[in-house]
């Protein structure tokens, strides 16, 4: 009796998880990959990247709240430019590179402390605790990116916390 009523108790809990997942995850997944976003959603933010000048600057409505340096994509991975939204937010991440180990641009996998994708394909804003340095001068085919817009620690934890998924990031 008892063993009859705990597994009723199971498949009950069981039935109960599967049902919230169908009802919560579709949410949660359009949370992060819709598209359509507004100034309303994102609270009129958007980020704009300026590959000449090698520097990333967050905007609420025209009011500038944040600067920092950066280092975008060597020039035979440039990173694209054009206007994109915040898709993704990870915490922590591991990038994985998607060359083989025989080739120029393949590298070890990379612990990533806050990422921003930008653009499927493996586009992100993130943190590089690699480098040392960032602005111009940075992206010469021995240091620049992969095509991603990395920065300092401080400044990726700071746009990770600000950014709200649908955030505009605009690359010139």
């Amino acid at each position: 009796m008892q063993t009859s009523f705990q597994r009723s108790l199971l498949l009950g809990g069981l039935a109960l998880f599967c049902l919230l997942s169908l009802i919560l995850a579709p949410q949660a997944l359009h949370r992060v990959y819709a598209q359509g976003y507004t100034d309303q959603t994102t609270q009129g933010k958007r980020i704009v990247v300026s590959i000449s000048q090698q520097e990333l600057t967050a905007y609420e409505g025209d009011k500038e709240v944040f600067d920092t340096l950066v280092t975008t994509g060597r020039s035979q991975l440039p990173t694209p430019t054009g206007t994109f939204h915040v898709i993704q937010k990870l915490s922590p991440t591991w990038f994985h590179s998607p060359w083989p180990k025989n080739s120029q641009y393949y590298y070890a996998p990379t612990y990533i402390n806050y990422a921003l994708a930008f653009k499927e394909g493996g586009y992100f804003l993130h943190d590089a605790t690699w480098r040392s340095a960032f602005g111009p001068g940075t992206t010469d085919d021995n240091q620049g990116s992969h095509g991603c817009v990395s920065m300092n620690l401080d400044s990726a934890k700071w746009l990770y916390n600000w950014a709200p998924v649908g955030t505009t990031v605009q690359i010139e």
